[in-house]
């Protein structure tokens, strides 16, 4: 019992004099372990302190509580590893902080223990229990460090290589001249561009492998902002994009976009912008899969959505509210001219008798006349109807994507 009493009065005595450990480690790590540059890191400073002030409360906790689980380290160590490992300092030189800390910290306490425990051998058995605590402390602690130095530096050295590879990526659509090793992709060749939000582009990506049925190495960049990019190699014996990656499905909430396949680096930033612009559509309408060839009329309109707006209006006023999804005449031309006009294949599709067709496009007729049914433009309004009605009343346009730029053509 009296090996517990005493640990816990060196503990409480060691620390009513954790401020002046505290001077003696920071006074030791200037002096013995700082690299170059690293006391002029404020934001490495703070995350030294915090760590000296938590591991020593940590250390005398273990000690005086035997019932205390083993601590690995404390979380102000591990933001300090975190910080470290951005400012450059080594792991030899965390190591190294961490035993001057563990040595100041035992020169106190074998202090405290010849002051406070005044018979040998009470005081041998106490530091004896001392000492094996804090050594095991000591080793979690140490074993928790390299553990934490190890990811951290994976996950750095990940994200510095995903920042060079924006930026590089960033010069190259720009149209800048720029090395694109950090790439590790051909320039040459066919490109098809995808742009997906809601999913990881990794997973897109060994998705559109396995519908190809090859190995495929597609370039993969993920933006800050949870956007994903991705160009495919297509190759030349390759069928159509469509009709090879027509059967991909996505998760729900997802968008996914394709450009179309273009040709050596100008068909790089090409089928870069056709997915970006598909990307906008497919979102607006709620498409998980969009097709640049499918929708770039609508991608065109995006870029002025009040003219687009007003186009739609003028053209189809006449027949009722173009927002109100049960207006049957709308739907139905919409149907109609999306099938070759073709009044039974329409009847099918909405699932109604042909002469409900008939009888509705006669009132269309009637209402514009037919010399306007026939123009170009009517047959155009009715395709961004939908694209209109979907937008925001004082929509401002498509959102803009801050991760890369869209050249132009």
């Amino acid at each position: 019992m009296f090996i517990e009493q005493g640990l816990r009065q060196l503990t409480d005595a060691t620390r009513e004099r954790i401020p002046e450990i505290y001077e003696e480690i920071r006074r030791r790590l200037r002096a013995e372990a700082h690299t170059e540059g690293a006391p002029d890191n404020p934001q490495l400073s703070s995350a030294e302190s915090d760590t000296i002030l938590a591991s020593l409360n940590d250390v005398l906790t273990h000690i005086s509580d035997p019932n205390s689980p083993l601590t690995r380290a404390s979380n102000e160590a591990l933001r300090e590893v975190r910080v470290s490992v951005q400012a450059g300092v080594g792991l030899h030189d965390l190591l190294h902080a961490s035993r001057i800390g563990q040595s100041v910290t035992w020169s106190f306490l074998l202090d405290e223990a010849y002051r406070s425990i005044p018979d040998t051998q009470e005081r041998a058995a106490v530091l004896r229990h001392a000492s094996a605590r804090q050594f095991a402390w000591n080793d979690a602690v140490s074993t928790a460090i390299v553990e934490a130095f190890q990811q951290q530096s994976a996950a750095y050295a990940l994200q510095s290589h995903e920042r060079r590879k924006m930026a590089t990526l960033n010069s190259l659509l720009a149209g800048l001249p720029v090395d694109t090793a950090v790439l590790d992709y051909s320039l040459r060749g066919q490109h098809l561009a995808a742009i997906v939000s809601g999913a990881s582009p990794e997973s897109v990506a060994r998705t559109i492998g396995q519908h190809m049925k090859m190995s495929l190495r597609p370039l993969v960049a993920s933006t800050p902002n949870g956007m994903g990019f991705l160009w495919i190699p297509w190759p030349r014996r390759s069928g159509q994009p469509k009709d090879e990656l027509g059967g991909m499905s996505v998760l729900d909430g997802a968008h996914l976009a394709f450009g179309t396949v273009n040709e050596g680096l100008e068909g790089f930033r090409v089928s870069h912008r056709q997915a970006n612009e598909a990307h906008n559509v497919g979102k607006a309408l709620g498409l998980p899969v969009t097709w640049y060839e499918d929708t770039s009329l609508e991608a065109l309109a995006l870029h002025d959505t009040a003219a687009a707006r007003a186009f739609v209006h003028e053209e189809l006023e006449p027949l009722g509210d173009i927002d109100d999804p049960s207006n049957v005449l709308i739907e139905t031309l919409r149907v109609y001219f999306t099938n070759g006009e073709n009044a039974v294949l329409t009847a099918q599709k909405l699932d109604v008798h042909p002469r409900t067709v008939a009888y509705r496009l006669r009132s269309a007729e009637s209402k514009l006349g037919a010399e306007r049914l026939r123009r170009g433009e009517f047959a155009v309004a009715l395709r961004l109807g939908r694209l209109v009605s979907a937008l925001p009343s004082e929509d401002a346009g498509p959102e803009t994507n801050p991760g890369l730029p869209t050249p132009a053509l």
